[in-house]
Formats: structure tokens, sequence, C-alpha cells
């Protein structure tokens, strides 16, 4: 009898030390060690800086250093399948904007899946879309571009960011949607396409007000119309493309932060939490403001929904106007 107490006594000795031994890990404090940010497109875009606003203040609010990691290429999908093969403990997370939400669409064999293969965190900002027009195109507004181009189907041309990107298909959506024939001339990113379009070479384009604003404030573009769901911010008197005769088009830019699938629920709201406070701080969202974006910062599980719903439309669109990455 002895002899098994002891075993038993012993038995429990030695899970009480395993225990003690294993408890300091699983009650590690998030975070320990420096977070990464990856950003999947190339330095000064709307992605980059967002990361880097974010890395600033998150690092003082954590006290952990917070690193931004380039990762451009192929229009994202290089930085965005390293996210999500990423371990899924926090410390690697990234900023993706709507192209994102468009890649399963355009990408043969994608190397993840933009919606089941990652854990949102929050929703940055939505970026004001405007629709813009050579400063001598004899258009002030939709209706007015609408009837131009009526007058001449398979003469006008608009300017993309290239193909498959978003200033691309928000000018098919808005064509399709008006009833028009347009030529579409892709360029290898939206500065390279300014030039053409203020000469008056191509006539129409959909870019992130960011992008325009200068171009608009000397004289170089004209804004006919708001992209969005709501009237811009900056440019209040600017009516939306909906109010101005096309029903339903409704065109965002936005901005979210990710992390790899899996990350424990704790650690998400941590996250969150910190990179809400960041969005929130005044100078931040000044920042947002000055660039036409208004901050979001809505909760993971407002952020995945958003995501499944921007997918669902990018995905149906693109599929409906025959948009593919080899036009």
């Amino acid at each position: 009898m002895m002899k098994t107490l002891t075993r038993r006594a012993f038995g429990a000795l030695v899970g009480a030390a395993l225990l003690a031994i294993s408890a300091p890990a699983s009650a590690e404090t998030f975070p320990s060690r420096p977070i990464t940010i990856i950003v999947p497109y190339a330095p000064g875009g709307q992605g980059d800086i967002t990361g880097r606003v974010i890395a600033e203040h998150l690092a003082n609010l954590v006290g952990q250093p917070v690193t931004v990691e380039n990762l451009a290429g192929a229009n994202g999908v290089i930085g965005i399948a390293q996210l999500a093969k990423a371990e899924p403990d926090g410390y690697t997370i990234g900023v993706v904007v709507a192209s994102h939400a468009m890649a399963r669409a355009l990408v043969p064999n994608l190397p993840y899946d933009p919606v089941a293969d990652f854990t949102p965190i929050t929703t940055t900002a939505l970026t004001d879309m405007v629709l813009v027009v050579p400063p001598k195109l004899e258009a002030n507004n939709v209706k007015e571009f609408v009837a131009l181009a009526k007058e001449k189907p398979g003469t006008l041309a608009y300017k993309s960011a290239g193909q498959g990107s978003n200033s691309h298909l928000f000018a098919a959506w808005f064509a399709d949607a008006a009833g028009l024939d347009l030529i579409h001339i892709p360029y290898k990113g939206s500065g390279d396409s300014m030039p053409d379009l203020m000469a008056g070479v191509t006539q129409m384009g959909f870019d992130t007000l960011p992008a325009v604003r200068g171009y608009l404030e000397n004289g170089q573009l004209k804004a006919i119309a708001a992209g969005g769901p709501k009237r811009s911010t900056a440019y209040p008197d600017l009516p939306t493309v909906s109010e101005q005769g096309v029903d339903g088009f409704a065109a965002n830019s936005w901005g979210m932060v990710l992390g790899p699938k899996g990350i424990p629920d704790h650690i998400v709201k941590y996250l969150n939490d910190n990179i809400v406070k960041v969005l929130q701080m005044p100078e931040v969202k000044e920042k947002f403001a000055a660039a036409g974006a208004q901050v979001v910062a809505n909760t993971p599980a407002e952020a995945k929904e958003m995501l499944a719903e921007e997918e669902a439309k990018y995905t149906a669109l693109i599929s409906k106007l025959g948009i593919t990455l080899s036009q």
C-alpha cells in the first residue's frame, strides 16, 4: 500500500513540476518581442504609408519595436502569400488594400484564399475615389460625359494604373453601368497615366483623391464626380457618380490590417485595441483626412464581414465584365 501511495505522490509531484515549468510559457505576455508589418507593395503607396503610420505609433503603445517590411511584386501577391504562411502568433501582420479582394478572380492558381487564409484585425480607412477628365474635355459632369461618349461610341478612352487594377475595374464598371463603349488603355501605374490624361490622349479615369489632388488644384485635371457611395469631405460640392444617374455605382479604395489564419482571439483583440487607438489619434486622423481618406477603425468581426462582402462583390463584377490580367 505504501509503495502504491509513494508512486502516486511521485506522479503528482512530477505533474506539478511540469505545470510549473510550462506555466510561464503559456502565460507569456504579448508582445514580448518585435512585431513585423508586411506591406506587399512598393514604398510610397497607400498601403506603405498606412503601414508606416501604424508602426510608428504602435511601437510606443505596445513597448516593442514595430518594423515595416516591403515585399512588393505581382500586385501584392508575393507579400500576401508570405503573410499567409507566417506563424499565427500575432508577431507578423500585414496591410492590404482593396486589390486584395480582387485577387482570386484575377490570378490563376492564387497561392492563398483571400478570405479564409487570413485573420482580419481592422479596416484602416476608406480612400475617396474621383472620376477625372482632361480640363479641356467638353464634359463637366457625368451626364455630359455619358452624352459625349454615346455620340462617339468606341472612340473615348479611359486610363488605368494597369490591367486588373482598381482603376481598371472601376472604369470598366462605370462604362458597363452607364451603357458606354469605351477603350481601355492600361499604364504601368497611376503616375505614368497622368501625362496622357492631362493632354487628352485619354479622356477619363478613376483614381484615389491623394493621387490626383495636386492636378486638380493646379487645373491640370477636372473632377466630374466622386466615386464612392458618399461625397468626399475634401470636395463636398462634388456629387457622386450614383447621384448623377448611374445607379448602384460606388467605388471605394480601402486599407485593412490582416494576420495569418489562426491567431488566438486574445491576441487579435489586443492588436485591434491598440491599432484602433493609433487610427483614432487626432494627428493620424488628420493625416488620413488630408490625403482624402476617412478612418474606419472597426472591430475584427466587422473587418471580417467587410472583407468577405468586398471579395464576393469584386469577384462577381470581374466575372461579369470579363476582366483578366492578360487582356
